[in-house]
This record gives structure tokens, C-alpha cells and sequence, in this order.
């Protein structure tokens, strides 16, 4: 009888039969001269990941589908049951090899996550790139870059509608947004005027709250699990830190207002907090190089930075690794203790432990792409 509940357990939840699960979006659309490769586009590509914080990461599953390194590496999001993910897709080759604007925001069903099978391809802004679920995972919100709007759609059975959306000022470029743990409020992070605009959630639609002043340029971002501290990072600086400098920074979502900030380097990307709530990690680009052949390649990198988080959103710093060229997504393991970054010029994925005080790589892990890395998640670090 065991047995019996068991195999039946598995075939409504397969992903219990895995370790944990991490969800990496592939650009293959990004062909660059000086890659040391043929001048052709690789595929696109989702693909889920099996890992742990003893198992060295491997792919068990992936689907030729658009997927994106442009923006922040918030392009992918997944149910919290591991049931669907949803893949942003903001350019498509438009002619000789050139990229233009797209709208498409794609279903991708994990039924059985070592085949993951197109469910749905629907239109959100133009540009859309970073995309959100709430905890349910009956609402998601898109940006888009190109059009400066927010797009509501509710979910059911695996199937988007869209429902609502917020249109903001020209040139605001919404690269990212983040809906609070409550499901009644997200937060849009405004790279093109440098500004958070707080929405309102109310069934199947979003409405605009108000608009806070914040650092330049704010590219992705995270939310605690309370919903009280945002923590985001700008390409161009916070207020209390240097001008042009890439940092990291908290907001306290009741006042608006920056609480905490940190200079990390040139081209943040990622941030993302651990499962316990107690580290932020940031993946940072630091002017390192974007092709093979760039003359900083062998002596500028990006870095992998943890922070600790303490009482009243305060980041403490803890510690850094160096790591590949234009590093995009990171995440942790269930427990914590293990981290994976995607680098998008080696075209790969690597692999840190960590113990609360340390970052030790783990080379011989290094799972390799075909495609640019650009977005990752898991269900449980964003």
C-alpha cells in the first residue's frame, strides 16, 4: 500500500523525486564578435537544474524557448510547487541578424520537469523582461521596458489572462518588479528615472500607489519575507554613496526611503536573499569583460558579495569571490549552504558553498551552457 501512495505521490509532484530545483534561462540570441565563436546564434533555451548543497548541479530537463540576458536576470519565475515557470522573451531577430522590441511572455508546464512542454505563449508590454509571481501563483505581474507599462495577468490552471495594467511615465523603463509576500502591493523599479513605484494588488487589478526618489538607476531587486525591506540594486549609485558606483541598498517599503547602502562595483545584476532571510547575495559585473578577446579579460572579474542582515534592513558586509565575465543570476540551495552563478561569457554555471562566514568554489561542479546563462531562479529565493 505504501508503495502504492508513494508512486502516486510522485506522478502528481515529480519534482519531490529531485533534490532542490533551480529554473536558468538561456539567451542565445546575444552573438558577439570576439567570442572566439562561429557568428551564428545559439538556441535559446529554460532549463531546470538539479542541486544541493552536496550534489553537484546538472541538467535534468530543458526546452528550446525564448529566454533573455538583457536587463536584470529577473526574466524567469516559478510556481512554488514547481508545477510551471514563466519565461520573459524582450527581443526577437527582426532582420540580418538584427534584434528588435517583443511582447512574449511564454508557460512552460514542469508535469514532468526532465520534460518541460510549452503550455502557452501571451503578450505582455513591449520589452517584456522581468516577471513576478505572487505566492499563490494565481498573479503575475510583467514589465515593459519598451512601452514603460506593468501587466497584470491572473492564472488558472496553468493558463495566463491578462487582466489589468499600469502605464507609466515615458522613458521610466520598469526593468523589474516584485510583488510583496502579502499579494496586495508590488514594487516597480524604475531604471530610466530613477524611481520606485509602489502598485496596489486588488483581485485582477493593479493600480498606482506612489512613486518614491531613489538611487540612479535601480536595475532588479528582492523583498524580505515581511515585506518591510526591498533590496535593489543601482547601476548608477545611491544617494549616500558615490555617484556612477554601482551599490546595493535596502528601502524601507512604509517610508520610501533608502535605510542602508553599499558601493559593490560596477553593473550589479543580481540580488537575492537566502531562504532564512539572513544573507543577501549579489552577483556583480565589476567591468569585467563581455567578449573573450577584450583587453581586461585576464585581469578584471566580476564578484559573487554576501551580506548579512540585520535589524532594521542593515546590511553588513561578509564576504566576496571573485568570479567569471559578465555574471548574471544567483541562487541558494534550500538549506543555504550552496550558491550557483551564471556567468554569461564563459557559458556557465558555477558553484560556491558557503558557511556564514566563507565562499569556497567549487570548480569540478562548473556546469557548462550552450547559451548565455541571463536569468535564474528557484522557488524559494525569489
Amino acid at each position: 500500500m505504501r508503495a502504492i501512495w508513494l508512486a502516486t505521490a510522485l506522478t502528481l509532484t515529480p519534482v519531490a523525486a529531485f533534490a532542490d530545483i533551480a529554473i536558468s534561462g538561456q539567451d542565445g540570441k546575444q552573438v558577439r564578435a570576439g567570442d572566439g565563436l562561429p557568428m551564428v546564434p545559439t538556441p535559446d533555451s529554460v532549463a531546470v537544474i538539479e542541486f544541493s548543497s552536496s550534489r553537484a548541479p546538472r541538467v535534468i530537463g530543458s526546452i528550446d524557448i525564448c529566454s533573455t540576458q538583457m536587463g536584470p536576470p529577473s526574466a524567469i519565475a516559478v510556481a512554488p510547487d514547481y508545477s510551471f515557470v514563466l519565461a520573459t522573451c524582450p527581443q526577437k531577430f527582426v532582420g540580418d541578424g538584427k534584434l528588435g522590441p517583443e511582447n512574449k511572455v511564454s508557460v512552460i508546464g514542469l508535469s514532468d520537469p526532465t520534460h518541460p512542454k510549452l503550455l502557452q505563449t501571451v503578450e505582455a508590454g513591449l520589452g517584456a523582461t522581468g516577471v513576478f509571481l505572487n505566492k499563490k501563483a494565481n498573479i503575475a505581474l510583467v514589465t515593459g521596458t519598451g512601452d514603460d507599462t506593468i501587466t497584470l495577468f491572473t492564472i488558472k490552471d496553468r493558463q495566463l489572462t491578462q487582466a489589468s495594467q499600469v502605464k507609466l511615465e515615458a522613458k521610466a523603463e520598469p526593468r523589474d518588479v516584485i510583488i510583496a509576500p502579502d499579494g496586495r502591493s508590488a514594487y516597480a523599479l524604475r531604471f530610466g528615472d530613477a524611481k520606485v513605484t509602489k502598485l496596489a494588488i486588488n483581485d485582477d487589478q493593479i493600480s498606482r500607489v506612489a512613486d518614491f526618489d531613489v538611487g540612479v538607476q535601480p536595475d532588479g531587486g528582492n523583498i524580505s519575507a515581511d515585506g518591510r525591506y526591498l533590496f535593489v540594486n543601482f547601476f548608477g549609485g545611491a544617494p549616500t554613496t558615490t555617484k556612477g558606483v554601482g551599490a546595493t541598498a535596502a528601502i524601507d517599503t512604509r517610508s520610501g526611503k533608502i535605510v542602508d547602502a553599499h558601493e559593490v562595483g560596477a553593473l550589479p545584476e543580481s540580488v537575492v536573499l537566502s531562504p532564512d532571510g539572513k544573507y543577501v547575495a549579489v552577483v556583480i559585473g565589476n567591468g569585467s569583460a563581455t567578449v573573450r578577446n577584450a583587453a581586461n579579460y585576464n585581469s578584471i572579474f566580476g564578484k559573487l558579495a554576501m551580506f548579512q542582515v540585520g535589524k532594521g534592513g542593515k546590511l553588513t558586509p561578509v564576504t566576496d569571490a571573485k568570479l567569471g565575465h559578465a555574471c548574471q543570476g544567483v541562487v541558494f540551495s534550500d538549506d543555504g549552504k550552496r550558491l550557483l552563478v551564471q556567468c554569461s561569457v564563459e557559458r556557465d554555471i558555477r558553484v560556491f558553498d558557503f558557511d556564514g562566514k566563507v565562499l569556497t568554489e567549487r570548480p569540478e561542479a562548473i556546469l557548462p551552457m550552450v547559451s548565455r546563462p541571463g536569468a535564474m531562479v528557484t522557488a524559494r529565493t525569489r
